[in-house]
């Protein structure tokens, strides 16, 4: 009995692994986002892109900020739980594409991205829709961006929704271990960038069996045709890596985690401007996620000095997962029902 079970496990393992090496193969052919759009305008490595929407849609124009660490498209990998294609449908919807930083942009600041590069981009969109000011949505560090310059241009804000962005990096989980113990120095010295692939593989440091959790569900579900287009399209997202600037990770690492500037109100961007959450005034929503290990609940809270009007949502899922899980629907809604109103 059990030699007939190994055999089966056998079996099944090396069905599993016909499926997944011919997935492989076909990821390629995946898209690297699924709403149309055209590029408004581009510097160097960074585009604004401008979403299709239905004729006659109308309102204050929406901008994304996405994260430095991964491509933007895991807010549009599929049509299903596509987060743009649901805001493209309700107001002009535009997004900031830092695309593949290489070591020519090793020395820039990380305020050059969440002030200057935003900053233009919300001259394009005012120019473009006749308007003084946008609505916001950022993820990850791309909503710890947006807040930042939230807070340096408060008057070019209206609303802002803050989806799993840690700004009080206090108590930021194994990440502030991970950052405390980084040799950031040497890092600095001999560097351009940090290269994608390494940032990647931390990210597995931080769940270690989060890769056999994957191929055993591949395992389980690899039938289902719903299943399977989503793990297809969020393996195409994981085998897209980006590399991060290295002066900028050095003050991510430096002045956030380690040092909580932000928090704080202490910090200042190159040309000597200071953050200061006191500034700010955008309605504001946080959206964060009950099982983030990402940017854990408490990351997510906003400074005592912000007195800007905000609500929280928390969302049952974790960081990637809500935008792609289950619950990615719910706060999607939540997201447009906050801009809408």
């Amino acid at each position: 009995m059990i030699g007939n079970m190994d055999t089966l496990v056998q079996h099944l393992d090396a069905i599993t692994e016909h499926v997944m090496r011919k997935t492989a193969g076909e990821l390629d052919n995946y898209p690297r986002g699924v709403t149309p759009r055209e590029e408004v305008y581009n510097a160097g490595n960074v585009s604004l892109l401008r979403f299709i929407s239905p004729e006659g849609v109308e309102g204050t124009p929406l901008l994304i900020i996405p994260s430095l660490i991964n491509r933007w498209y895991i807010l549009d990998v599929t049509e299903e739980t596509s987060f743009i294609r649901q805001f493209a449908q309700q107001r002009p919807t535009y997004l900031i594409d830092w695309g593949y930083p290489d070591d020519e942009v090793g020395h820039l600041p990380l305020s050059h991205y969440y002030h200057r590069s935003i900053k233009r981009a919300v001259r394009q969109i005012s120019r473009q829709n006749n308007v003084d000011k946008v609505d916001m949505l950022g993820y990850c560090i791309g909503g710890t961006m947006a807040y930042a310059f939230a807070c340096l241009e408060p008057k070019l804000v209206d609303h802002l929704v803050l989806l799993t962005a840690p700004i009080d990096f206090t108590d930021a989980g194994i990440f502030a271990t991970y950052a405390e113990h980084f040799p950031i120095e040497e890092f600095s010295a001999s560097m351009n960038k940090m290269p994608g692939w390494l940032l990647a593989f931390s990210f597995q440091f931080v769940q270690p069996l989060g890769v056999y959790q994957k191929t055993k569900m591949f395992h389980d579900k690899f039938e289902s045709q719903s299943f399977a287009k989503l793990y297809n399209a969020m393996e195409r997202w994981i085998a897209d890596p980006v590399s991060f600037p290295a002066k900028a990770y050095y003050e991510l690492i430096t002045d956030l985690y380690k040092k909580n500037l932000l928090a704080q109100g202490r910090l200042m961007t190159a040309d000597g401007l200071p953050v200061d959450p006191a500034a700010r005034r955008a309605k504001t929503l946080i959206l964060n996620a009950g099982k983030d290990h990402i940017a854990p609940l408490t990351t997510t809270a906003l400074p005592a000095s912000d007195q800007a009007p905000v609500s929280e949502i928390t969302i049952s899922s974790g960081h990637i997962g809500i935008t792609t899980g289950r619950n990615g629907k719910t706060a999607c809604k939540n997201a447009i029902d906050f801009l809408m109103n």
